[in-house]
């Protein structure tokens, strides 16, 4: 029995759909992986001594940057960001490099000293914690030098110098829009805990 015309066209019709799909499947795999997640919306937290506004980097997910409004001291902030490094090579943990030194920043185009002061070994790599700025009240001047450093509504910060050969993507960025709004009501939950 002669076999139908359309039988091979059939076969290689499927063969090349199905290598479409896997063409497309591995396409869709790589800009999930590459393209960075949306970050959160800024998430106000709170436990016994510190009111928290944070929010989720928009290059890598788990690095975090944190407004914590202090209860016991008159809801002055401290300004600290946690950044996750996979660097090889790094002989000590960075808490102990760094015990009697600042770290070079570009915060918001501006040259900065912050002072990393925590860290812990987390997955293959580590976390740091580093602080920008401590103690501070809120006050509109505080706000507008915040806003004045936004580019496009991005917080940027990079690690400049010696500093870059400690961590494998040296730059992140947040989303601060509306940033002055989120501020006071951080703050504005904290006072009312002071009442």
């Amino acid at each position: 029995m002669p076999s139908s015309p359309t039988q091979p066209f059939a076969g290689s019709s499927l063969g090349l759909n199905t290598n479409i799909i896997r063409q497309a499947a591995l396409v869709l795999t790589v800009l999930l992986l590459v393209l960075p997640a949306k970050a959160d919306d800024w998430q106000i937290s709170q436990d016994e001594n510190y009111i928290s506004l944070s929010k989720n980097g928009e290059i890598q997910h788990g690095n975090k940057i944190y407004y914590n409004f202090d209860k016991q001291n008159g809801c002055k902030f401290n300004v600290f960001f946690f950044i996750y490094t996979m660097q090889d090579d790094i002989p000590n943990p960075l808490s102990e490099i760094y015990e009697d030194k600042s770290i070079d920043l570009n915060f918001g185009g501006s040259p900065l000293l912050a002072l990393l002061n925590y860290s812990t070994e987390f997955g293959l790599g580590q976390i740091a914690g580093i602080y920008v700025t401590r103690e501070v009240p809120l006050s509109q001047y505080f706000v507008d030098v915040t806003e004045d450093m936004l580019q496009d509504n991005l917080m940027i910060m990079q690690i400049t110098g010696e500093h870059l050969q400690y961590f494998d993507i040296p730059k992140e960025q947040w989303d601060f829009t509306n940033i002055k709004n989120y501020l006071n009501q951080a703050h504005s939950m904290c006072v009312a805990k002071l009442i």
